[in-house]
């Protein structure tokens, strides 16, 4: 077979490009559209929830125009886009270059707050690891601590006081396991860590009527009395209050138990 040189190819290379740039000539090539187009299109596609377009068209906000008078709002923006589709790191990261890029934003302000609120809304059942629920409750702190005048003040103080209460029922029901098996030692250990972190807890009255529990079964009377007088000065619900008339009728019942070992051993 003969083998054909390179050159001769060329005419033919040719006559293929002028073909295509006479088929291409009749469209006209588009170019990009300016930093507001794209930010409107972006606002548009955010008020009817398509996020992914939305993020596309805030991202090309921020290339056109990286510097420019919408920069920041489209940054925030795409920080409530990830939020709204519930990708809670994502949201985190645009929230955070937000405050690192536009730190003059009127924006920061509530983007601090939504950061924390990503990780809240990551916040697991107080059975599982409690990670993201302490990074919320930092992250809330420290909002407060930056902005204690804030408007968003009072619902991060209560966000705060859910996790609290999370934290608490976690290491309550720890002590509470361990006073269902008897080990009544480990589970005061858990109920005093309980009541020393999370002392302004709804959770406060249950660990102590828990510890009660085990103060009667070691026969600390003294312990339990001091106890007990502590938990007649708490507001109580109506099922705690049945555990405390419950935990004085164990407590006789262990005394009556004690008399007669007593005259037992008498005889």
């Amino acid at each position: 077979m003969r083998v054909i040189k390179s050159g001769k190819l060329k005419p033919v290379i040719l006559i293929a490009l002028i073909i295509m740039l006479v088929g291409c000539a009749g469209t006209k090539i588009k170019t990009g559209m300016s930093t507001e187009e794209y930010f409107k299109k972006a606002e548009t596609a955010f008020k009817k929830k398509r996020w992914e377009s939305a993020i596309d068209n805030f991202n090309m906000v921020l290339l056109n125009s990286p510097g420019g008078e919408l920069a920041d709002d489209a940054q925030f923006k795409l920080g409530e886009c990830y939020f709204n589709k519930k990708e809670f790191l994502l949201a985190v990261s645009e929230y955070q270059q937000l405050i690192e890029r536009y730190s003059y934003s009127p924006f920061v302000e509530e983007a601090y707050y939504k950061i924390a609120l990503s990780y809240y809304k990551q916040s697991p059942k107080y059975p599982l690891d409690q990670v993201n629920s302490l990074r919320a409750l930092q992250s809330f702190q420290d909002f407060i601590d930056s902005y204690p005048a804030s408007e968003l003040r009072q619902s991060a103080e209560d966000q705060i006081k859910d996790i609290r209460n999370k934290l608490a029922r976690k290491v309550f029901e720890s002590g509470k396991l361990y006073r269902k098996m008897e080990e009544w030692q480990s589970a005061i250990i858990y109920l005093d860590k309980m009541l020393e972190e999370f002392y302004d807890t709804d959770w406060v009255v249950k660990a102590k009527l828990e510890k009660a529990h085990c103060y009667i079964k070691l026969h600390q009377f003294d312990q339990y009395q001091e106890l007990i007088e502590e938990i007649q000065k708490e507001e109580k619900s109506l099922k705690e209050e049945k555990r405390l008339n419950s935990l004085k009728r164990l407590y006789e019942r262990e005394l009556l138990k004690i008399e007669k070992e007593k005259k037992k051993f008498s005889k």
